[in-house]
């Protein structure tokens, strides 16, 4: 059956203080972020049951409902079948929507989504010493996360915070710089918590110099790399994300950043042949395998020894598609870690 894991990383957002800390956008403007989140009183209710909360949305796709769905999660959930560790790197923040604050941040969003499934994964980021960096531990360890390896900064950067605008189902991202997460430090806890597991990472985080040597630390003691290059304007390097991409276990690419990392290897774009462009890229990069994901229109996958698979997707009803990459991708790595083929850990995924 098919697991359709696409919820929220956290479906309550925060109802806030407004005492700002301020930061810059892409555009070079200040922003402000607000530092403290609820009152007192308020912070009483954060441990009440989901249900007492409204629904305000979700934070990524959602599927026609299927009823089987609630026991294969279940299931999934009771034990981790597979030894393999995962670690997973980079920006933990808040995500500012119409509906409120919603804890996110690609690699927080992945690791929620894999112990979802069952699968334990480290979290490691960086938060300012603040309230909604403190609400980030809670969160997480509310999740059964493990959080050892969150740095907290002292020198009074705050947490992670984007400003999402949405045009329809498609959002747009103001992402405060800078942030704790920028200062990320390549301690010896770090390193060792990146050992030998699979790491996750993605570009985003490596904007500053002082996060881009712990990611390329810890990518460096990783037993597999998985690379989600998540291009993010103007925060675009497209040396780091060749590098990176080269020779990793996996690499995932959406249908618009796949022309731009063939054209940053100069490659030859021919228009509407997507499937040589995939693999042409792929065979420049060396990686093991390459996932390529085109929004509504599913998705494709290659590997070295088992070729080339895709899947046209399934037709969903789009809230927004904040995050939708995040809950695919942890879904095709947790089934591709449990040795499942190829075309039925694609369809897990889409």
């Amino acid at each position: 059956p098919k697991s359709p894991f696409s919820r929220t990383l956290n479906p309550k957002p925060l109802t806030l203080i407004p005492k700002p800390t301020h930061g810059k956008n892409r555009d070079g403007e200040m922003l402000s972020a607000p530092s403290m989140l609820l009152s007192s009183h308020e912070c009483s209710h954060l441990g009440k049951p989901r249900a007492q909360f409204p629904r305000l949305g979700r934070h990524s796709y959602h599927r026609v409902a299927r009823p089987a769905c609630r026991g294969i999660r279940q299931a999934v959930r009771a034990a981790d079948t597979s030894a393999e560790r995962v670690t997973v790197i980079g920006e933990a923040l808040w995500d500012s929507l119409p509906a409120g604050l919603f804890l996110g941040g690609a690699p927080a969003n992945v690791a929620c989504h894999l112990n979802e499934l069952g699968r334990a994964a480290t979290v490691i980021s960086r938060v300012g010493n603040d309230e909604l960096g403190r609400e980030v531990f809670r969160r997480l360890q509310g999740r059964g996360l493990d959080t050892s390896g969150i740095q907290v900064d002292q020198g009074g950067v705050a947490t992670g915070f984007v400003v999402v605008t949405m045009n329809g189902s498609i959002p747009s991202y103001d992402i405060v710089q800078p942030s704790a997460w920028d200062a990320m430090e390549a301690t010896e806890d770090l390193v060792a918590a990146a050992k030998g597991a699979v790491v996750v990472y993605g570009s985003l985080a490596q904007r500053d110099a002082r996060s881009r040597a712990a990611i390329t630390a810890a990518a460096a003691a990783a037993s597999k790399r998985v690379f989600d290059v998540n291009i993010r304007k103007p925060f675009v390097d497209p040396e780091l994300c060749v590098e990176h991409a080269k020779g990793c276990w996996l690499l995932k690419l959406n249908d618009e950043e796949l022309p731009e990392m063939a054209g940053w290897l100069g490659l030859e774009i021919i228009p509407g042949d997507d499937r040589a462009l995939a693999e042409t890229t792929f065979a420049a990069l060396g990686c093991e395998m390459l996932c390529v994901t085109r929004g509504g229109n599913g998705a494709a996958l290659i590997s070295k020894d088992r070729g080339y698979v895709e899947h046209p997707g399934f037709e969903v009803d789009a809230v927004d598609t904040v995050g939708a990459g995040d809950s695919f991708l942890a879904a095709l790595l947790h089934a591709l870690l449990e040795g499942v083929d190829l075309a039925p850990a694609l369809e897990r995924a889409c």
